[in-house]
């Protein structure tokens, strides 16, 4: 019974190393300054600024979801259905938003 015991504690996931989370922090920086430097400079067309803003938003919605909340795609139905139906939700809500404007 008690080497039953070990052999489930030894098989235990390792907590991720801290590497991760400031490198996935780094890179919300960067696109949140990539952001603000499309706006500050006018670098991209007054027509483009918006998607461009959306795009690096999702992304970091996205880098956040699978850094932070842990979705990880490793056979989990339910963490694809998930992120799955919040893409649909943001669809539809974009595609309402755009309609109306």
């Amino acid at each position: 019974m008690e080497s039953n015991i070990e052999q489930n504690t030894q098989t235990t996931h390792a907590a991720p190393s801290g590497t991760k989370y400031v490198m996935s922090f780094v890179w919300m920086i960067l696109l949140t300054a990539a952001a603000f430097a499309a706006v500050m400079l006018q670098v991209i067309p007054d027509a483009m600024v918006i998607p461009f803003i959306i795009a690096l938003a999702a992304v970091q919605v996205i880098l956040q979801l699978f850094t932070f909340m842990h979705l990880d795609l490793k056979n989990n139905w339910l963490t694809v259905m998930f992120t799955f139906t919040g893409l649909g939700i943001g669809l539809i809500c974009a595609i309402a938003l755009w309609l109306i404007s």
